[in-house]
Parts: structure tokens; C-alpha cells; sequence
């Protein structure tokens, strides 16, 4: 058998098959109307698109907590306060009450710093720059049962320190090969410098003996340190001395905002000493090398290491805006910013809650052949582009999800099981009057000046055109970075080139 007889045969027995078979289109995995002469084609169609605000932003038990202050030339001057309630660990750390046997310790412990400890992953805006925060306590701890937003707020906060200061390009040294004494010579470690994302905030110091450096007295580390010493401290001591922290940047600090996140635990550290009785008597010197801490822990505290974030202590974000003139008009959540006014410029930033409203024009020939039944839809997609070089200070969201709204960019809702939900465009084959799928569109990077986020709509446009939302959006949809339900929170933000937003359909009809 030759090569073409033998290539061939299997064509032509698949040829003989379908001239005897009575599949259909549809059942052969072909998303054409049965049994009719079709025309399929595709066709982009302009949006009409602007900036819009959707606010509040959930930023309860998120993934991150931001901190500080920060002006830039679109979202104006952002602030970021942070509030935690904090929770006792005394059954992994060292109680000073422990210290007190007068048989092992001469006296009582002593308390010789306070210091706040925070990883933090990203800062936007100046790294060299050194934070200046302020910390105080709350009058009442957050409440388990209320949902706090980007804009709640405390009050009753007493003041513990203003105008701290800590390093945000902080180094340290990491050991990347460990030395090795088993020969001679010892060969030594190989170390290498590496940067240090821990910002530390000493709130309270003692002074050190021969040294000119300054005391830093704080009554409040003084009186919880009195107090750890009685043995039998708990977490319901703790919560009746320390309802809470919060924490805010200074008045005179705008030069960044700092993002602290899981893995990294955030606490508060009573660090102490305590002298061995036993070194005294012996004359052994130093007497005060028994060294300890307390650690009160804040923010992500058990999701930080593996945990349920449902354990975590509360906390939330605050986020201001003191906009710019362009946005004005977002000071009112029913405010819009017309791409055309912005240059064919838009926006969509998480945290602050820009995101950019589509509205679909053009699509009454789509909809009249949906209404006789003639119309499927094969693919659509909106094709939202990036402008080129923007995200220097914000990096791009790595997806945008599509929000329906009213008139008034309020955020639509419907009932499901009983609960209102957001009206969100489900992924393609989910039900779309459904929440559990969806629909995401990842961002795309071609190039530096192509770059550009696909959101795949087709089972959404298909329900659009046949009336089957419940009611078709009266305000489009607004693109954003998060949803109600995620759970994280940075300021990543996409500058959207508005002008060339695309809807992308491929159809069939009769």
C-alpha cells in the first residue's frame, strides 16, 4: 500500500461515516444553529467607558494591612490606618511572672524595651525614606460581629507614642554556606548581604549602664509589664489592659504607604531581663544574662503561619483619598469620569476602589436576531488594553473581575440561597444569575508598550442579549482588580487605555 492509499483510507472511512451519521452540530461539539444555512463572523464593537468609584472597599482580615501616606498625580493623597486586636500567646513565650522565684532570681524582672515588629513585602513609594508612625490604643476593641470597611473608623483612641521612626532599607547578612572547622585552616562561612523587610518601631526604651543614650519612658509598657508579672496572665488580663492598636502615619510623613502581609507576624515585644541569684552569689559576671521577651501578636497572626484566618485577631484597613481635581466627581459614588476627559485614559485600582464602568453600545441588530431566536453567540470578549510604562509606582492588578451596576454605580444584587449577593459576571459555561464561578481576565504581557487584560464573556452576553440576567444592567459593568468576597488588599492599579476598549464578538445566525 502506498503512502497516499494508506494516509487516505482513514479519510475516507471517516467521509462514509458522516454521510450515514445523524449527529447534529450541536452534538458534535459545534456551536451552530441546526439544520439551517448559517453565517458566522465576528465583529468589534466600541464601549462606552469612564472611571468610576466603588466604595467601600472590604479590607477586613485581608491578606495584607497597609500603613502611611502617599500623593501621586492620579489617585491624589492616599492614607492608610490600621487597627488590630491583639491576642495573647503566653503558652509559646515567656511570662516575666515566671522570673520572680526568689530562690533562682535576685529581684524582680526588669523591662528594658518595647518595640513593634512588622514584615512588610512591598512599599509604594520611597523605601529610603524612614517611616514615621503613630501608635495608640483603642477605647473598645473591634467588635467580632461588625463588618469593617475601607472607610470605618475608632474612636477613643489614646495616644502611646507620635512621630516613631523605623528604617524601611534595613540589610542583614545571610549565611549561604556555613563554615566548616573540620579542616586546617577552618574554611569560613560564605555570607552575602540581603535586604531586611522588618520595619521596627522601639516604642519604649532603658537606658543602658554607662551609656548617654536618652530613656524613653512609656507609662503604658510599664503598667502591662507590672501586670505580666502577677502569675496566672491571660489573654482576658490582656484585653482589659490593651483593647487594641491602632496605627496611622505621622502628619509629617507622605512618602509611602507600606503593605504588611502574610507570612510575616506582626507583634508587639516586651523585651526583659531578669539577675540569677545563684551568679550573684557565686560572684559571675554579667549577672543580667538571662534574657527574655513577651510577645503580644497582631494582624494575621495564626493565617500568617498556615492557620484559618477565621482564628485571627480583627483588623481592617482605613483608606482615605484626597482627590484631584480630574476625579473630583468621585467624591459621590454616583460620580463618573468620562474616558474622553481623561485623554482616553481610565482607570481601576484596588483599595481605593477606582475602577472603569463599560457600557455595551451598538448591539440592537445582536439583540433583535436574539429575540427571533436565530442568534448564538460562539466567543466574546472585552479586549481592555494597558497604556504603556504606567505601572512604575502602582504595578498592574494581575486580573480584572466585571461588577454589575446601577445607574448610580451602585452595585447590583440578587438573592441566593436566601443571601444578597453581588451581581458578578460568571465565568463562561456557569450560570450567570449564579456566584460561585467568576469570570477573571488575566492580564497579558506581549511586550513593554503591549500589554493587556482578555476577559472572556460569552455565556454573559448570550444571557445579556436574551434578557436572562433578571434584568439587564441599567449602569454596565465596572472592571476592578477584587471583589467583595476576595480577600486581599494592595494598591495595584491598571491605567486602562479606555479610548481602545474593545467588545469582541464571534456569532452565528441563521
Amino acid at each position: 500500500m502506498n503512502w497516499l492509499t494508506s494516509r487516505c483510507a482513514p479519510l475516507a472511512a471517516l467521509a462514509a461515516l458522516a454521510l450515514t451519521s445523524c449527529d447534529t452540530g450541536t452534538a458534535l461539539n459545534v456551536d451552530l444553529p441546526d439544520t439551517a444555512t448559517t453565517n458566522t463572523q465576528y465583529q468589534d464593537y466600541d464601549v462606552a467607558s469612564g472611571t468610576v468609584r466603588l466604595s467601600p472597599v472590604q479590607t477586613q482580615k485581608t491578606d495584607h494591612f497597609l500603613i502611611g501616606r502617599l500623593a501621586d498625580n492620579v489617585a491624589g493623597t492616599t492614607t492608610a490606618r490600621a487597627f488590630f486586636n491583639v491576642v495573647d500567646v503566653s503558652a509559646t513565650d515567656s511570662l516575666p511572672s515566671k522570673f520572680i522565684d526568689a530562690k533562682l532570681f535576685s529581684g524582680q524582672p526588669t523591662l528594658d524595651s518595647t518595640v513593634l515588629v512588622m514584615g512588610f513585602d512591598r512599599v509604594y513609594g520611597s523605601s529610603s525614606t524612614p517611616a514615621r508612625f503613630d501608635v495608640s490604643t483603642l477605647g473598645t476593641p473591634l467588635d467580632d460581629r461588625k463588618v469593617y470597611t475601607s472607610t470605618s473608623s475608632e474612636t477613643g483612641l489614646t495616644s502611646l507614642v507620635d512621630n516613631v521612626s523605623g528604617r524601611l532599607d534595613a540589610t542583614k547578612v545571610q549565611v549561604i554556606k556555613a563554615a566548616d572547622t573540620s579542616v586546617i585552616p577552618n574554611i569560613p562561612a560564605v555570607t552575602t548581604t540581603v535586604p531586611d523587610p522588618t520595619l521596627r518601631l522601639v516604642l519604649q526604651r532603658r537606658v543602658a549602664n554607662g551609656s548617654s543614650q536618652p530613656v524613653m519612658p512609656l507609662p503604658f509598657a510599664n503598667t502591662l509589664f507590672t501586670q505580666l508579672l502577677v502569675p496566672g496572665f491571660s489573654q482576658t488580663q490582656l484585653d482589659a489592659k490593651l483593647k487594641g492598636l491602632a496605627i496611622a502615619p505621622n502628619s509629617s510623613y507622605s512618602s509611602a504607604i507600606v503593605s504588611f502581609g502574610r507570612p510575616n507576624l506582626s507583634r508587639m515585644i516586651l523585651y526583659f531581663h531578669s539577675t540569677s541569684a545563684w551568679k550573684i552569689r557565686k560572684n559571675i559576671l554579667p549577672a543580667d544574662t538571662l534574657k527574655r521577651s513577651y510577645t503580644v501578636f497582631f494582624g494575621p497572626a495564626f493565617s500568617s503561619s498556615g492557620l484559618s484566618s477565621s482564628s485571627d485577631p480583627r483588623y481592617y484597613t482605613q483608606l482615605t483619598n484626597d482627590l484631584p481635581s480630574a476625579l473630583a466627581a468621585l467624591s459621590s459614588t454616583s460620580g463618573i469620569v468620562p474616558s474622553t476627559v481623561l485623554n482616553g485614559t481610565s482607570y481601576a485600582q484596588e483599595g481605593t476602589g477606582f475602577g472603569t464602568r463599560v457600557t455595551f453600545t451598538g448591539l440592537d441588530a445582536l439583540t433583535k436576531a436574539a429575540a427571533a431566536g436565530g442568534l448564538t453567540i460562539n466567543r466574546a470578549e472585552l479586549r481592555v488594553p494597558v497604556k504603556p510604562y504606567t505601572n512604575v509606582l502602582f504595578p498592574n492588578p494581575n486580573q480584572l473581575y466585571a461588577v454589575e451596576v446601577g445607574s448610580a454605580n451602585e452595585v447590583l444584587q440578587r438573592l441566593i440561597n436566601f443571601q444578597p449577593t453581588d451581581r458578578v459576571v460568571q465565568s463562561d459555561g456557569s450560570n450567570q444569575t449564579g456566584a460561585d464561578s467568576p469570570a477573571a481576565g488575566f492580564l497579558t504581557t506581549v511586550s513593554a508598550t503591549q500589554t493587556y487584560y482578555t476577559l472572556p464573556i460569552t455565556s454573559y452576553l448570550q444571557a445579556y442579549l436574551n434578557n436572562q440576567l433578571g434584568g439587564n444592567p441599567t449602569g454596565g459593568i465596572v472592571l476592578v482588580p477584587s471583589i467583595r468576597n476576595s480577600n486581599t488588599l494592595t494598591l495595584n492599579r491598571a491605567v486602562l487605555d479606555a479610548a481602545n476598549i474593545k467588545l469582541r464578538v464571534y456569532y452565528s445566525k441563521r
